[in-house]
């Protein structure tokens, strides 16, 4: 449940603008900030190894056209992921940083069952949430394994907005959604010009148990608005940055949550 005090600083991929994302590099800064969460991309290798990465393909990060899914993790690990490192695992990334927990974006459906499987061999099911656009994995995962927490889908985020200005009640199983398994709702600000974070929003959210993270908040002014509205979590790329201006006292219109506990 929200508590009283600043948005929790999640950074986006690790911190994107502030260092390589999704890298070791990215992890590593995470931790040395002190931060609590990292946000975080999943995809699947040829042979089912799990690695931190956005795109589909190599191009972007390590000027090779093809596709993460044609590649071998053997392979993948000695390519340059951006920080002249190789790829991360996310077993690695559980392994060697237990202090941090991770928002984990499922981008395809083949990631699905081998990310569920890295987390449950690591123990790990306490400290990370799974959350993707599509409502169909977030479907598949939760039928796997009732334990794993995520985040609120696609579907029922835009029924949190409508339920919000009607000012009813959130029936949950219509929704297909129960408290236990999800704990937040990630959206952006806005979406094409229509204001999605509003006092109502939150507040609907926050009668449901749910904390409100907000994406991609970039800017002081952005920061400061998104704290005014009571959200619980900024995800930012510029964590640094983030940090600095949220630290200090609470202001007192502020009521605000560090995000939920998460270590085992």
């Amino acid at each position: 449940m929200a508590r009283r005090g600043r948005p929790a600083v999640i950074p986006h991929r690790g911190g994107a603008r502030e260092v390589p994302e999704n890298t070791w590099t990215a992890v590593e800064h995470v931790a040395r900030l002190g931060l609590e969460w990292m946000e975080t991309d999943l995809r699947a290798t040829a042979d089912g190894v799990v690695v931190l990465a956005h795109d589909e393909d190599l191009l972007r990060a390590a000027g090779d056209p093809r596709r993460i899914q044609e590649v071998m993790w053997a392979e993948l690990a000695d390519l340059d992921a951006g920080d002249r490192r190789g790829f991360v695992r996310l077993s690695d990334a559980l392994a060697h940083h237990p202090e941090l927990c991770f928002n984990v974006d499922l981008k395809e459906s083949e990631v699905v069952q081998p990310a569920l499987q890295a987390v449950r061999d690591a123990d790990a099911l306490g400290r990370t949430r799974f959350v993707s656009f599509s409502a169909r994995r977030l479907a598949m995962l939760r039928r796997q394994e009732p334990r794993a927490t995520t985040a609120l889908g696609v579907a029922d985020v835009m029924g949190l907005m409508l339920l919000s200005e009607a000012a009813v009640p959130l029936p949950h199983t219509r929704w297909g959604w129960t408290r236990g398994r999800v704990d937040a709702v990630q959206v952006p600000p806005a979406y094409r010009g229509v204001p999605v974070v509003t006092r109502r929003f939150v507040a609907a959210a926050h009668t449901e148990g749910l904390e409100v993270h907000v994406w991609d908040v970039n800017t002081p002014e952005e920061m400061h608005r998104m704290a005014a509205l009571n959200v619980d979590a900024i995800m930012t790329d510029v964590p640094t940055l983030a940090t600095k201006e949220l630290s200090g006292p609470p202001r007192p219109e502020t009521a605000v949550a560090a995000g939920r506990p998460c270590r085992p």
